[in-house]
């Protein structure tokens, strides 16, 4: 299905026509050009380019590559990518095996995902003092431990310390055996233990149900692969129902790495080791223990800060707060960082994007069967996308003039509602005009039917399969006029899109480049597997695609040091490789995303495909191996000997407590 670009004033009846820009099909560097001549990696670094690579540092393993991006992916390769890690990874240093990686690339890349699919089965140590009632067992073993969707699986948190050329010399004298970390990465690959994680890992079963009959309801965006529109039990709270699984979004801000889901509150982590702190409430600005907190956060890199939200879910009506912490994570003096806005109907909202001034939501409308959510509120019974325009708030900030002000605009139909959306970028033109990018989802062209059948693990094993459970996925731009109750809406690509992001030095400000996951097929829904990047000035598109076994992740921007242009650093991800079952690091240049990665490194694990992540290039998140390696020791020490120190819900307790930390507490006083 090709969309047709849609502008209508709100009130009046839609006008379709031709608005905004979408690419050519012309264009020489267009999608489909490009698929028939994707750049090879090559066996080594071609030339010494001006991004810190020396021709000494070059290294000459050739990794296997294709010429062009495979007729159809190896579905059997991807369904491994949902397999339980039943390892996890403390401290390992890494180097590249093929490329090298640039001096100038430092910092901390983070990613979230959900990876154990047979519930309890992470082996305890050796020597722990907490043994489970029943011992793991291997995914599709037990049928009552699997979970019926990728997303129920509990949440782990990778981390890929880049250290560039910083050794351990440059921080002094030591006693400690020097490590010669020039070049290489600090991985680590942890489950963040939830009280439900650690619950299930206890007795050795699955605990929690509340969503097997939603996903056992064909829905084909309700149950859409990678992210669902069902996250979450309606039963508000702190219950068996509604299972925080912390799996979708790491962030790093303020010193502070936090776990999200959408429908709880975040978790706190250590930094280097991913060890879990517990529950937070940050700083007791979420007065509600039993909170239902989006996942989602978004960084104003501007102002330098950071806003979240919430949504008291009801059947009426609903009720959105929205919270904005400054640099050291303390909540703004205005409004004490937080507007709350009542939003009509049952609001099930997971994404966000921010202006300078703006946040803005696009709530669906939905259908509520009034018995069913009085009786079980099982999403799947109980809730049904309308055919009918979505709505847009813009929501002026808790630090904006207007704080707490709302206008709400109807986004014109076209046949498709717009729920599900995924956000990358927003801003604010001169004449107060608000433009968004997002990845929109349409479950009205699903191939096949859904079907209780597709819940049963190994999932997406066949293109036919993963076709009847996955939306169609496309970028689209969004204009909204508030002051006119105007708003626009145009196809920019059709190609297959997951996890678009851009720059993150300008979010909440005019971009230019649009980064993405892509499918190997064109419009035909296929898994992620390439990257992409749509330069929205010139209207073209360029992208690269491994092997036919090999899957990549979301592209993540890593800044390069000393560099302030919006394409002049890096783009990572995790690249796994469903036939070997193994996972790597991916570099490439962000200016030249076509000519593939500049270095590959091994995780040392199979990464599980997982959903969002972040690039920590600050100074306080570029530690030492010997720091992280401390730190984990530690980690791994307490939990041998049994500790729950896991399990409390105070913000910033056990492992991990910093003298950064203290910060939200007492703030300026230190």
């Amino acid at each position: 299905m090709r969309f047709l670009p849609y502008a209508a004033l709100v009130a009046p009846s839609l006008l379709p026509r031709s608005y905004g820009f979408q690419l050519s099909p012309s264009s020489p560097q267009r999608t489909l050009a490009m698929r028939n001549n994707p750049s090879q990696l090559f066996s080594s670094v071609a030339e010494e380019s001006s991004m810190g690579t020396t021709a000494q540092e070059q290294q000459s393993t050739t990794p296997t590559t294709s010429n062009k991006p495979p007729a159809q992916p190896d579905m059997q390769a991807y369904s491994n990518g949902y397999k339980t890690a039943f390892t996890e990874v403390s401290c390992s240093l890494s180097s590249p095996s093929y490329g090298t990686l640039p001096s100038d690339l430092i910092g901390t890349y983070y990613k979230s995902g959900p990876a154990m699919f047979s519930a309890g089965s992470l082996p305890p140590p050796k020597n722990s003092l907490v043994k489970p009632r029943q011992p793991p067992v291997p995914d599709g073993e037990d049928a009552s431990r699997m979970v019926l969707h990728p997303f129920e699986g509990d949440g782990a948190v990778l981390a890929i310390t880049f250290h560039g050329g910083k050794t351990t010399e440059d921080e002094g004298e030591s006693e400690e055996p020097i490590v010669d970390t020039t070049g290489k990465v600090t991985a680590r690959f942890r489950y963040v233990r939830t009280n439900a994680f650690t619950n299930e890992r206890k007795k050795g079963k699955k605990l929690y149900t509340g969503m097997e009959s939603t996903r056992n309801t064909a829905s084909s965006v309700g149950n859409d692969l990678p992210l669902p529109f069902n996250r979450h039990h309606l039963l508000p709270g702190l219950n068996k129902m509604r299972k925080n699984t912390s799996n979708t979004r790491a962030v790093y801000f303020g010193k502070k790495l936090l776990s999200l889901w959408s429908g709880g509150l975040p978790y706190k982590l250590d930094s280097l080791a991913l060890s879990t702190d517990g529950r937070t409430q940050l700083g007791g600005v979420v007065k509600k223990e039993a909170a239902s907190m989006g996942a989602k956060a978004v960084i104003d890199a501007k102002k330098n800060r950071i806003l979240f939200f919430g949504i008291d879910e009801e059947a009426g009506s609903s009720q959105l707060n929205l919270f904005e912490f400054n640099a050291k994570f303390q909540a703004i003096q205005d409004n004490d960082g937080k507007v709350q806005v009542p939003l009509p109907g049952l609001a099930m909202i997971y994404d966000f994007a921010v202006t300078d001034n703006y946040a803005v939501f696009v709530q669906p409308v939905l259908k509520v069967n009034k018995m069913q959510y009085m009786m079980s509120k099982e999403p799947g019974k109980t809730i049904s996308l309308e055919g009918e325009s979505s709505l847009v708030h813009i929501v002026a900030r808790p630090g904006s003039k207007n704080a707490g002000g709302m206008k709400t605009l109807e986004i014109p139909y076209d046949g498709v509602p717009d729920a599900n959306l995924q956000f990358i970028n927003a801003y604010e033109e001169e004449d107060g005009t608000i433009i968004f990018d997002a990845i929109r989802s349409d479950g009205t062209q699903s191939r096949g039917s859904s079907s209780s059948s597709n819940t049963q693990w190994p999932w997406a094993s066949t293109l036919a399969n993963f076709q009847s459970m996955t939306s169609t996925k496309s970028l689209w731009r969004y204009k909204v006029h508030p002051q006119k109750g105007f708003i626009s809406k145009d196809c920019i690509s059709n190609d297959q899109l997951y996890f678009g992001v851009v720059n993150s030095n300008i979010s909440g400000q005019k971009h230019r480049y649009v980064y993405a996951a892509i499918g190997a097929m064109g419009e035909d829904v296929a898994p992620p597997q390439g990257i992409t990047k749509f330069d929205l000035d010139s209207n073209t598109q360029e992208s690269w695609f491994p092997e036919a076994y090999e899957f990549c992740g979301e592209p993540m921007y890593a800044q390069r040091r000393g560099d302030d242009s919006e394409d002049g650093g890096y783009i990572l991800s995790t690249l796994f490789n469903g036939k070997d079952e193994s996972s790597d690091m991916i570099v490439f240049k962000a200016n030249d995303v076509k000519s593939g990665p500049i270095a590959r490194i091994p995780i040392g694990i199979a990464v599980p495909h997982g959903y969002h992540g972040c690039f920590a290039s600050t100074d306080d998140a570029n530690w030492t191996y010997e720091e992280i390696e401390r730190r984990a020791k530690l980690s791994d020490k307490m939990e041998t000997r049994g500790s729950m120190w896991n399990e409390v819900k105070s913000d910033f307790s056990g492992l991990g407590l910093r003298f950064d930390d203290m910060e939200e507490y007492f703030g300026d006083m230190m």
